[in-house]
């Protein structure tokens, strides 16, 4: 599934007071549900997430995970995803950024993953397990 989300607002260096924050976060929830009204399937548990930035400058990677941090919570929000944590997210790589001055957006794409548990094949152990081995 790929889903285009506007830029949200830099709040790297940003020293908001809460009740500002708070007005962009959910102005900034209400322009992403015109996009994507709130998912009437059952959110994912596990997915591979990939991220692209098309940004006015480059970034540091630090910042570029921080500016994915509302997206993120309205994906959450709106039952795209169960958590934004890392139980939940796989990421592929550091989020690609790209220079788009005229149309800043941020691209992910969410692939539904899940847990695959691998048995040992009979006769390996725990390697570190010592008993029976003649020192």
């Amino acid at each position: 599934m790929k889903i285009t989300l506007p830029m949200p607002p830099n709040r790297a260096n940003a020293r908001w007071h809460w009740r500002s924050e708070k007005k962009k976060k959910d102005n900034y929830f209400l322009e992403c549900r015109a996009l994507y009204p709130p998912s009437k399937d059952e959110p994912l548990s596990r997915v591979t997430m990939t991220a692209g930035l098309y940004l006015w400058s480059e970034m540091d990677t630090d910042n570029l995970f921080a500016r994915l941090k509302w997206p993120l919570d309205f994906l959450v929000r709106s039952g795209f995803i169960t958590d934004d944590s890392p139980k939940v997210i796989d990421w592929t790589g550091i989020p690609s950024q790209h220079i788009d001055r005229k149309n800043q957006r941020i691209e992910l794409e969410l692939t539904p993953g899940w847990f695959i548990k691998v048995e040992d094949p009979p006769g390996w152990g725990d390697p570190y397990d010592r008993e029976g081995i003649d020192s």
